[in-house]
């Protein structure tokens, strides 16, 4: 199964709230007004557009361009994005990089996009532990640690939505029942088909999740 990047994002950029923008019109954004199309990303010629019309220099140039290079070259078409909008955070799959030369000045300033196909919109507090712990470092945009899979996402989505969630409340099932299950999957785990071992994990895991929260 491939695994993927997940990339995170905050819905300011540029002092401007773009939430909306982005759910609406499905994109993000990095602000850069002045370096036109970066595709391809030509380091050199950012740093010197970056020092005559910003005056970076030092650490600030080299994390500017970190950012750059991030969003045009690291980030890629299927790839996931995170978007920090407040206390809220909206998951999607993220698209090829895009210029838009109307946007390109100082008061918009969005010209650098991606497309984004929007999954699911979670509360912050739904959201896994280790991911809580990479968002409360405050760095927009970042890339997440790991890769992550499909089924590590859907992992993440569903038991979030599990455990906060006001829908029907799940039937009983007798332990013995549970047991004989967790021992198929367990079993299953040891397959030689890669793709049924991770689903049989993430089974496992999700139902310990839920266990933890009972």
């Amino acid at each position: 199964m491939s695994r993927l990047q997940l990339f995170v994002m905050q819905a300011d950029v540029g002092g401007i709230d773009r939430s909306k923008a982005f759910l609406e019109d499905n994109f993000v954004c990095l602000y850069g007004p002045g370096l036109g199309n970066l595709e391809p990303f030509d380091e050199e010629a950012c740093k010197a557009r970056l020092i005559e019309d910003d005056a970076l220099e030092g650490v600030a140039l080299v994390s500017r361009i970190g950012e750059l290079r991030l969003f045009v070259e690291v980030m890629a078409d299927g790839d996931y994005v995170l978007l920090v909008d407040g206390d809220k955070m909206h998951f999607g799959d993220l698209g090829d990089y895009y210029y838009v030369p109307a946007a390109d000045n100082r008061e918009d300033g969005s010209c650098h996009r991606r497309g984004v196909t929007w999954l699911k919109s979670l509360p912050q507090a739904m959201a896994a532990p280790k991911l809580k712990l990479f968002l409360a470092k405050g760095q927009f945009p970042a890339m997440y640690e790991h890769p992550v899979t499909d089924w590590q996402m859907e992992l993440w989505l569903g038991g979030a939505a599990e455990s906060g969630g006001q829908g029907e409340q799940p039937f009983a099932i007798d332990p013995t029942t549970i047991r004989e299950a967790v021992d198929i999957l367990r079993l299953a785990m040891q397959s030689d088909d890669v793709e049924r071992r991770e689903r049989a994990a993430a089974a496992i895991l999700q139902y310990a999740s839920r266990s933890r929260s009972l």
